[in-house]
């Protein structure tokens, strides 16, 4: 027989949740913009030749379009997106050191930020306030790291988060038994985790590989893979790439599931269609996880995406300048565990 307390006590609990103001909503188009310190979970600090050399890429400052692309004809990036605006890569790597510090400056921006050992020392050694080190254990260049080597990076505050952990790219889960052991370091060790999910460049199945075959799906984006990743090191402190884009109906069910779970929004936030990207902003949103959402650019080699994925939170039509706040700053500052000191350092430092 089913007993009835449980039900009765969520139903309670579901009440004692409810708003008593059953008043239309307000209309938030006209709303201010947020001022002050922003977090960055997602910055690359990555070389030119990692992006075939540079070059400019689509924004969402205007029209984006995904057109067919005829498999009789080369296969560029030029062949599988089209857009009325574009921003330029940096000339020079050195350029792209410069110009993405100015941007964080400008822009009050503080960035959990990943590359090798010595080009995130690099950017760190020139502005050790706003860098925060960042490492990837699924990157091929990560291969050649131990756990032993993990934990001296930890220690000498060079690995504050794992990431940007892509096992997507590599044809792998990440409830594959060779991350186990990473899994148990960073619970150990209490180190927040940032994994890719979902989209990564238009026609990327096949342009990713080069001259060989991609390894990265799309049917190895699914959040569901978490599950058991969760549920085995429920300690852990994860956050989704992407939100796992396009599949936010998962990840809704991720969030409502594992509360310890957030996600961030970059690369979305400037590469795709505004309404489809905010479309699916404002269904997590409405979901209640307005707390759990982190603004990120996932700049690579183009600094004026920062800008750009600054802009279309700003100009956001549903969000009050209260959620714009969470997402910029106070939903990251939680998941991080920022001290109060760190917090007040932010509103000084600019």
């Amino acid at each position: 027989m089913i007993r009835p307390y449980p039900i009765i006590l969520f139903i309670l609990l579901f009440a004692a949740c409810q708003t008593k103001d059953n008043t239309k909503p307000e209309d938030k188009s006209s709303t201010g913009r947020y001022e002050g310190p922003i977090i960055d979970m997602h910055l690359h600090a990555d070389f030119l030749e990692d992006y075939g050399g540079g070059g400019p890429i689509c924004v969402n400052r205007g029209k984006v379009i995904l057109p067919g692309w005829d498999p009789e004809k080369a296969l560029t990036m030029d062949s599988v997106i089209r857009c009325d605006i574009q921003v330029p890569s940096s000339e020079s790597n050195e350029a792209l050191t410069t110009e993405t510090l100015e941007m964080l400056d400008k822009h009050n921006v503080y960035a959990v930020t990943f590359g090798t050992p010595e080009r995130v020392g690099e950017w760190h050694e020139k502005s050790p306030k706003r860098i925060i080190p960042a490492l990837s254990f699924t990157s091929e260049k990560s291969a050649r790291y131990t756990l032993s080597d993990y934990k001296k990076f930890h220690e000498a505050g060079k690995l504050q988060v794992f990431a940007e952990n892509g096992a997507q790219y590599h044809g792998k889960t990440l409830n594959d038994k060779a991350y186990d052991s990473i899994w148990s370091l960073a619970e150990q060790l209490d180190i927040p985790v940032g994994v890719h999910l979902g989209e990564g460049p238009p026609g990327g199945a096949h342009l990713l590989g080069g001259s060989s075959p991609s390894a990265y799906r799309v049917s190895l984006g699914s959040p569901f893979q978490l599950d058991e990743v969760l549920i085995k090191y429920p300690k852990l402190r994860v956050y989704v790439m992407h939100f796992a884009s396009p599949l936010v109906d998962e990840m809704i069910a991720m969030l409502y599931s594992h509360p310890q779970l957030y996600v961030d929004i970059s690369q979305n936030n400037w590469g795709f269609p505004r309404a489809h990207f905010y479309s699916q902003l404002e269904r997590l949103i409405n979901a209640g996880f307005e707390e759990r959402i982190m603004w990120g650019s996932d700049q690579m080699v183009w600094p004026e995406t920062i800008e750009v994925a600054i802009e279309t939170i700003q100009e956001a039509p549903f969000l009050d300048p209260s959620q714009k706040q969470k997402i910029f700053y106070t939903n990251a500052c939680k998941f991080l565990r920022l001290s109060n000191e760190e917090i007040q350092s932010h509103k000084d430092y600019n």
